[in-house]
């Protein structure tokens, strides 16, 4: 792992050049707006299928509003996508831009036109990127190997533009922003998957009238890893890693996806010398996702039979922050992801 945690252009280009199946790559959107109860999410995603067979990108984006809660995924070839390297860059056609401004340290612009939805939207980023891992983390099993990283460019931004879904038209102005940036690359030779190393993460941010707050918890099959940042105002406070615990305080059943989700957690600081924890409670389900979703339906029971139950859940919640003797309500989201749950 490298030490130096300065975001660099390149941390937010493309990462995946040779699309080896079990590679897996995503730039991550979010917008939360109070005012009008929008919050949206947008992810462009070079993955690779449940049954390993092909990788492939995708455009995946949920919507929430007074009038409007649906999600949809489009999928393309991987011959369609340009992407840079360098930078930010990514285009499918007309279809679809994520850019970088030039010259700057973190504005983009996101331009979608489909025939369904369509978008001009500005994000600028408001506090210093945060790479809190370094640059790549490596894990080995055996021959097996595979890299991971993690950059947020944008922890948080102000967004500015409109987006138009099925002749539903919605101006956004000074909204609050997200950026990340992720990418599980496995070796060619020996690849190392990522239902392999992990069994299940945690992932959130929160935003009060003085606090922007991000924390990750994964939980590996041998190893926990875990991120907190605090951020006052547009300055970043506190930095660490391996110094947070997560920690399901109730469940809700999923009717659709016939599986639990947490719908309270609690994210407590290790470190002594910082009093801080955080409450996130379950206000409304941006999207949840069966990850096997595609596959054949007999065989779609048989793993959920006998190995797994592989789900997704985003959720939109209230959020209790006490930091330093300082209690403090919020709004946030966070999200669920499993493979493989133990008990």
């Amino acid at each position: 792992m490298r030490s130096d945690n300065t975001i660099l252009p390149e941390d937010d280009g493309l990462h995946i050049v040779d699309f080896n199946i079990g590679d897996f790559e995503w730039w991550y959107f979010d917008i939360a707006d109070q005012e009008s109860g929008c919050f949206m999410k947008i992810v462009f995603h070079i993955g690779t299928d449940p049954l390993r067979t092909r990788i492939f990108p995708q455009l995946a984006i949920s919507m929430n509003t007074p009038t409007i809660s649906e999600s949809f995924i489009r999928k393309f070839r991987i011959n369609e996508l340009k992407s840079d390297t360098k930078k930010c860059d990514i285009a499918v056609g007309d279809a679809i831009k994520f850019q970088i401004l030039p010259d700057t340290q973190a504005e983009y612009l996101i331009q979608i036109n489909l025939p369904e939805f369509r978008c001009n939207l500005s994000f600028k980023g408001e506090i210093p990127g945060w790479k809190p891992l370094g640059s790549e983390i490596h894990q080995q099993k055996g021959k097996k190997k595979s890299a991971f990283s993690w950059v947020i460019p944008c922890p948080r931004a102000s967004v500015d533009g409109d987006f138009n879904y099925k002749g539903t038209r919605i101006e956004l102005h000074n909204s609050v922003g997200y950026h990340d940036h992720n990418f599980i690359r496995v070796d060619k030779t020996h690849p190392l998957f990522m239902d392999e190393i992990i069994n299940k993460w945690y992932w959130g941010k929160a935003y009060t009238d003085t606090f922007t707050i991000i924390f990750m918890d994964i939980f590996g099959r041998s190893f926990r890893t875990s991120s907190l940042m605090i951020a006052e105002k547009n300055s970043v406070i506190h930095s660490s890693n391996n110094l947070v615990d997560t920690s399901v305080l109730d469940k809700k059943f999923d009717n659709i996806l016939k599986a639990n989700y947490a719908s309270s957690i609690k994210i407590k600081s290790l470190d002594r010398t910082l009093n801080f924890d955080m409450t996130f409670l379950f206000e409304n389900m941006l999207d949840h996702r069966d990850l096997l979703s595609g596959v054949n339906p007999f065989l779609m029971w048989l793993i959920k039979k006998l190995i797994a139950k592989p789900v997704y859940h985003g959720i939109h919640a209230r959020v209790t922050v006490n930091y330093g003797g300082i209690t403090q309500e919020g709004y946030g989201n966070y999200e669920c992801m499993i493979f493989r749950e133990w008990h």
